[in-house]
């Protein structure tokens, strides 16, 4: 061994040392004390730290510049009542728009992993690390590879000599007489029609497959619909059993599986409410939930606020369903003297629509329902179905129905006793053309669904009347009698004519009934 230091300190190479001395070279280390290493590897921690620290700073302030140049400093000072509304609703339209790319790019993302885990399926298989089945070349009959070909039921033989002489047996079969009244007999009854029945729903079903589902949902039971009043446009929260129905509802969809991506509402608590009862039962409380007046319950006009019993005994039945149930018939409109006109054209929430207010209904017939309907839907709502979204439109009893009878082609005369009970799911399974491939199905215990669709039927009906008597107590207070007939008539006689009469014609019916009351 050559004396490195002595010789490399003198100038001489590793190499050239080597070829002087016949020797290898071997470069001992440094030698640092501790003391040096530990003040080298704190001064390192420190530079670390201050450049972390700089870096830090640095993406702060790029941060702070880039928000002040993309999303400036909301100047509300100076602003209108007007354009402070104008400025929330185009900042909740981003704010929408932010969260569909959002969900968008997370269902996206979803999807590709799907198909990179097949990808990295058929890779893995391709380089033969699977284990393969081995394969013995086997000799199969003709008659064998039919009944695979055909299924194990179907027994059929290629052996044509065997079939040769069956042809014989089967001619002297057909010369037999046979009794015509069994065939009647097997194809006739429950057992012959569930045959064709099911012949042809397989048949229904091999041709029609939906590509699109919508669930309608009438809201839970609120508290005027436990009173059996017109609640219409008044604005009335759930009852405690209609609380109970929503949460059935999520419960029922969660458990078959159903999920949706966005739900629409009307701007009506008990829509709402029904939709956010649901969706917490289902675990889907971050999915959209869109409002809008369209989907609001039909305007039912002075009728607002009437017992349909009451209205029943005193016109009858079959005109009371008229009423409530017809295509095409108005109601009397609702002016400033009716007892619930402020309370609703005073709502802060319809100056939120996109028209104006004074613009706004005063009375509808189904007709008129859809009309302000097929907009929205078209606009709004069907974009989303066609994007392959799950949706759910949790409204009200006359919107679903004025949806059914466009998407299912429902007559004028028909739609009358098309019945949407409260807090059932309704299935609509639709084509490309969102046409539905199979009729509705009202989701649930088909039991209860009868009884709560005959429930809501028997609305309708006439009850024993609930005039107050003589010396009434209203809220602790004793109220004359005549005060107290007069306003339950004066409610009442604007249905005295067969259909229904202006609302100033009402009014003066009312007047000259309160003059003969009074004398």
């Amino acid at each position: 061994m050559c004396d490195v230091g002595h010789r490399h300190r003198n100038g001489l190479s590793a190499q050239l040392c080597q070829s002087l001395t016949g020797e290898v070279c071997k470069k001992t280390k440094p030698k640092i004390s501790a003391s040096r290493r530990l003040f080298l590897k704190t001064k390192m921690l420190k530079k670390a730290v201050t450049m972390w620290e700089n870096e830090k700073q640095m993406k702060k302030e790029e941060r702070e510049r880039t928000l002040n140049e993309k999303v400036p400093a909301l100047q509300t000072s100076g602003l209108s009542l007007q354009d402070l509304q104008n400025l929330c609703k185009e900042l909740h339209q981003k704010i929408d728009k932010a969260d569909e790319e959002r969900y968008d790019i997370a269902a996206k993302v979803s999807i590709n992993d799907l198909k990179v885990q097949d990808l990295s399926q058929k890779i893995y298989e391709l380089k033969g690390k699977m284990k393969r089945p081995n394969l013995k070349r086997v000799r199969v009959s003709a008659d064998a590879m039919l009944g695979a070909l055909l299924g194990s039921k179907v027994k059929e033989s290629v052996d044509f000599k065997a079939n040769l002489k069956t042809v014989k047996k089967e001619e002297e079969k057909k010369e037999e007489v046979t009794d015509w009244r069994k065939n009647v007999d097997a194809m006739s009854g429950m057992e012959g029609r569930k045959k064709l029945f099911d012949a042809g729903q397989l048949l229904s079903s091999a041709l029609l497959m939906s590509k699109y589902k919508l669930f309608l949902l009438r809201h839970g039971e609120g508290a005027w619909n436990k009173e059996n009043r017109f609640c219409s446009w008044v604005d009335q929260k759930l009852s405690e059993n209609g609380v109970t129905e929503a949460r059935d509802c999520g419960t029922l969809l969660k458990q078959q599986g159903y999920k949706f991506d966005i739900v629409f509402t009307s701007i009506l608590s008990r829509s709402i409410q029904t939709a956010w009862l649901v969706l917490e039962s289902m675990g889907l409380e971050w999915i959209p939930v869109v409002k809008s007046w369209r989907l609001n319950e039909r305007h039912y006009g002075s009728l607002i606020g009437l017992n349909r019993a009451e209205m029943a005994l005193e016109h009858g039945e079959e005109k009371v369903k008229l009423w409530r149930r017809s295509y095409d018939i108005t109601p009397p409109p609702i002016d400033e003297s009716h007892p619930y006109y402020l309370e609703i054209y005073n709502d802060r929430r319809y100056s939120t629509c996109d028209v104006a207010k004074e613009k706004l209904p005063r009375a509808e017939s189904l007709k008129e329902v859809l009309d302000r309907l097929l907009p929205y839907w078209d606009d709004t709502i069907v974009p989303e179905i066609r994007r392959d979204r799950t949706v759910l439109i949790s409204a009200h009893g006359n919107s679903c129905r004025a949806l059914l009878k466009h998407l299912e082609g429902i007559s004028d005369e028909d739609i009358v006793s098309v019945t949407l009970p409260t807090g059932i799911p309704v299935l609509l399974e639709l084509d490309e053309n969102l046409k539905p491939v199979r009729p509705r199905q009202l989701l649930g215990d088909q039991a209860k669904i009868q009884a709560a669709i005959k429930k809501v039927e028997d609305q309708g009906k006439a009850k024993p009347s609930t005039v107050p008597p003589e010396g009434h107590l209203v809220s602790g207070v004793l109220v004359p009698s005549l005060i107290t007939n007069v306003n339950y008539c004066c409610r009442r006689s604007l249905l005295e004519c067969p259909m229904f009469p202006s609302a100033a014609t009402g009014r003066d019916s009312a007047e000259q009934l309160v003059l003969t009351k009074a004398t």
